[in-house]
């Protein structure tokens, strides 16, 4: 994904305003920094990084055995091997189980696809020879070439060395393949838990605009430790109402499916794709209207005012969004309460005290009008 033009300077009428400037997204993964992170930020948002779940390269002996037994039980057209080490560590424990021999005979008949330099010598050195190999480094190019080709009725084989590798084998076997994920990692629960109990929050209280989910494992733990918090209502409401979910695949979205929140997908089960859906949704929530001479468009934490991106405070933009939804309506303190949510505690003074600093923010603007003993009206 190209990066946009960006703002030259905040407040310049002139500049072009980044697509997803002024909105926040969380990336919930298996990395502290994902490549999604990166295309989304090209594009103007503020990104927070996640450690949803966490990979190690260490093989659970009972799911690679069943795995190699699938293996063996039919041919082989085309094997994708995504780390060296994976594939060392597999027929390490093929060849404890003694069907070492037979695996390297049932590989011997397929297309070799590795996902790098490094991986295409390990399939060398244990007698294999023609292997083809990404110029990106990228196990998702692979994917990316198979799934161009139509593959219906071939027998795929992946060894796959993180969580991510699922969704796109989902892809293969939606297209007709054959798949047997032979996996050489393991899943577990973040190192800590403060970051997903501070990504339940986030949500929430709306401090984010996105969530997007990276691998079933990141959905999974995200609604433990709601539950586990005694907050899994309260997520999911938000979810729903005002905190786009968005998910890598089908996979990543089923556990909150069967809660009834409906992420959006990407067009394929990559990190590309998900911020293009990402960069086409988060712009349709935004509120535009037409004040008199002026232009308004509020964002996830940021109005746009007459072509001029204008940053603002929480409180402030929560009120600003009571009152844009009725446009000219006089909307009393307790509606403005009834209408925020975690603010059925905020007073009278509070909510005056958020509308001061929304007229100081909106720089002179005429917008918010006070109407005495009523409450506050947005001009028409």
């Amino acid at each position: 994904m190209a990066p946009p033009a960006r703002s030259r300077r905040q407040g310049d009428p002139d500049a072009q305003i980044a697509p997803l400037a002024g909105y926040s997204v969380a990336v919930a993964s298996e990395r502290r920094k994902h490549v999604l992170a990166e295309h989304l930020a090209q594009a103007g948002a503020r990104t927070i990084g996640v450690q949803a779940s966490r990979s190690i390269p260490q093989i659970d002996q009972t799911r690679l055995r069943a795995a190699t037994d699938e293996v063996l039980a039919g041919p082989c057209d085309e094997l994708v091997v995504s780390s060296a080490f994976g594939l060392r560590s597999w027929f390490a424990a093929a060849g404890r189980w003694g069907l070492a021999d037979a695996l390297l005979a049932r590989f011997g008949t397929a297309r070799l696809l590795a996902r790098d330099a490094r991986a295409a010598d390990s399939l060398r050195e244990i007698g294999l020879s023609t292997v083809w190999s990404t110029a990106g480094a990228c196990t998702e190019d692979l994917f990316r070439y198979l799934l161009a080709q139509p593959v219906a009725g071939s027998r795929i084989v992946v060894q796959t060395d993180t969580v991510s590798l699922r969704e796109p084998c989902r892809a293969l076997r939606a297209a007709g393949a054959d798949v047997v994920e032979a996996p050489t990692f393991q899943s577990l629960r973040p190192a800590y838990a403060e970051h997903l109990r501070r990504l339940v929050d986030q949500i929430v209280n709306r401090q984010i605009n996105a969530a997007a989910l990276l691998g079933a494992p990141a959905t999974e733990y995200l609604l433990a430790e709601a539950k586990a918090e005694g907050r899994l209502d309260d997520m999911l409401n938000a979810l729903c109402d005002d905190v786009l979910c968005a998910c890598l695949g089908a996979g990543t979205a089923a556990p909150l499916v069967a809660w009834g929140v409906h992420p959006i997908v990407g067009a394929a089960p990559f990190a590309e794709e998900l911020a293009v859906a990402l960069l086409e949704a988060l712009p349709r929530t935004a509120t535009r209207l037409e004040i008199g001479p002026h232009a308004l468009e509020l964002r996830g934490q940021a109005v746009v005012l007459d072509g001029r991106l204008i940053p603002m405070q929480a409180g402030p933009l929560a009120v600003l969004r009571a009152l844009a939804r009725q446009p000219g309506r006089v909307v009393s303190s307790a509606e403005i309460r009834r209408s925020i949510p975690n603010w059925s505690d905020v007073d009278d003074h509070a909510i005056e005290m958020a509308v001061s600093r929304l007229r100081r923010t909106l720089d002179g603007a005429d917008l918010v009008h006070t109407v005495m003993k009523r409450g506050y009206r947005l001009a028409t």
